[in-house]
């Protein structure tokens, strides 16, 4: 029985670190170029890219430049290797002032893949695993009992 609880646990830890380890996945596109990256964006035209080793976080950018007497906006999704992930897991956008006629608002996520989507609910297996773990364990120590 400890035998096989250290293989379970260490079986979980290492799945945990793995899972860390790899690449989140991001939408990357520019309304510019891509009129279904805008908002409201559509998920199901756009596909999620695999970011590099180096780039943690899916960015999205919401640019708005004057022109000829109005406001141009673009929508711009990517990876992103550094930026603060906003309150609300990333939902709150920065404001970024810079020169005359230029508003920019840039959200960071780092959540889950495809964050720089509109939101949804999905709950990652490294939180799923353990609590399914300790329940296991917890009914088979219960049964066990029962059998004496």
């Amino acid at each position: 029985m400890n035998k096989l609880v250290i293989v379970v646990v260490t079986f979980v830890a290492a799945f945990m670190v793995l899972e860390q380890g790899f690449a989140i996945k991001c939408f990357v596109c520019n309304s510019f170029h891509q009129a279904d990256c805008a908002d409201w964006f559509d998920n199901v035209t756009q596909h999620l890219v695999k970011c590099k080793d180096d780039q943690m976080k899916c960015r999205k950018v919401v640019q708005e430049v004057w022109i000829e007497d109005h406001w141009d906006v673009r929508y711009i999704r990517q990876c992103a290797a550094f930026g603060e992930v906003g309150r609300r897991e990333g939902r709150e956008c920065d404001e970024i002032y810079g020169t005359y006629n230029i508003r920019v608002r840039q959200c960071h996520c780092d959540n889950q893949d495809g964050c720089n989507s509109a939101p949804k609910l999905n709950m990652s297996l490294s939180v799923l695993l353990p609590f399914l773990l300790t329940l296991l364990l917890y009914f088979r120590s219960y049964i066990s009992r029962l059998d004496l």
